[in-house]
């Protein structure tokens, strides 16, 4: 069933794994490595170009001509830059609406992208404004007020674009199969809007790995949570015609907390800590909204839980050009 939702190529797949041999010592694990999704497009993007390669396909049907993006996010967002520099590339034309986050180096450079290629960016104050102007934007694209447009969600998390995420999982098993790397104990990911980690999730189960899957929370809880997750699993299983009989409920999905800080993108001591050792000791390039949160949250858990001996997945989702 998978195989017959459309897409819309994007990427350079399948992405690389590493092992993360130099960071090994430093953090006392045996086996860790990591899945380079920040090498997934030519143009950047990280863990958007899964699914925006979904989304993309269904926003142009060959049978139609190509709607109007619409997409929302923060001023420094990784999904609407990747979404408006994608969309340009690939003939939209890509309206955006953004709400202010706290400024960082790689915000303020992700929101100059987005004003380069977008062709309209709004822009509000506050996150719930964001959505009641969204939901406006539907209702009148709904009622057939203006032109068309194809309304994407905040971080491109939605059941189709989790099939970017399962999909990348059946990749996983490839390289795990092709002795690449060991099968992982446990699978890190950044969870901000839900979708990656719930298309994991689904593709874990799918695939018949034993690995588990790990949501590192960097976003408010309001947003990022594990009864979201699951209705997502949920919806994303009856999208590609899973069997139902081995749902995931809210209580099967496990969210990392402690790591989240003073707020959404608000940098943390630990998060920049570790944006700085996997800079220094593999040269690759975190930030610290999510992924630097993300390797901090690993980091404290598998401390805490006595799994430094175990294999060790961080799926690096952070990607810019």
């Amino acid at each position: 069933m998978i195989e017959s939702i459309p897409h819309h190529s994007l990427g350079n797949f399948p992405t690389p794994v590493q092992r993360l041999s130099n960071l090994e010592p430093v953090l006392g694990f045996k086996s860790l490595w990591i899945k380079r999704d920040d090498l997934s497009g030519p143009l950047g993007g990280g863990n958007k170009v899964r699914k925006l390669e979904y989304m993309f396909a269904a926003a142009h049907p060959e049978d139609g001509e190509r709607k109007m993006l619409f997409t929302i996010g923060p001023t420094g967002s990784n999904h609407v830059r990747a979404t408006a520099v994608y969309g340009k590339a690939s003939g939209f034309r890509v309206e955006c609406l953004l709400f202010k986050q706290p400024p960082t180096t790689y915000s303020e450079t992700n929101y100059r992208t987005i004003c380069e290629h977008a062709t309209a960016v709004y822009e509000v104050d506050r996150m719930t404004t964001m959505f009641v102007r969204y939901a406006y934007e539907q209702l009148k694209t709904a009622f057939g007020v203006g032109e068309e447009r194809y309304f994407i969600s905040a971080g491109g998390s939605s059941p189709l674009g989790s099939v970017g995420y399962v999909k990348a999982v059946s990749e996983l098993k490839s390289q795990i199969e092709a002795g690449i790397l060991p099968e992982p104990r446990f699978i890190f990911v950044p969870v901000g809007t839900c979708g990656t980690m719930a298309g994991l999730v689904v593709g874990v189960r799918l695939a018949g790995l034993k690995s588990h899957v790990v949501g590192i929370r960097v976003a408010d809880q309001v947003v990022a949570n594990a009864w979201a997750i699951s209705r997502m699993v949920r919806q994303t299983r009856r999208l590609i015609g899973a069997a139902d009989s081995s749902s995931i409920r809210a209580q099967h999905i496990e969210l990392w907390h402690d790591d989240f800080g003073d707020g959404y993108a608000i940098p943390t001591k630990a998060g920049a800590r570790a944006v700085e050792i996997m800079a220094e000791h593999e040269g690759i390039t975190l930030e610290n909204t999510y992924t630097g949160k993300a390797l901090a949250g690993l980091i404290h858990y598998i401390t805490a839980h006595g799994y430094e001996d175990e294999p060790i997945l961080f799926w690096h989702t952070y990607g810019t050009t």
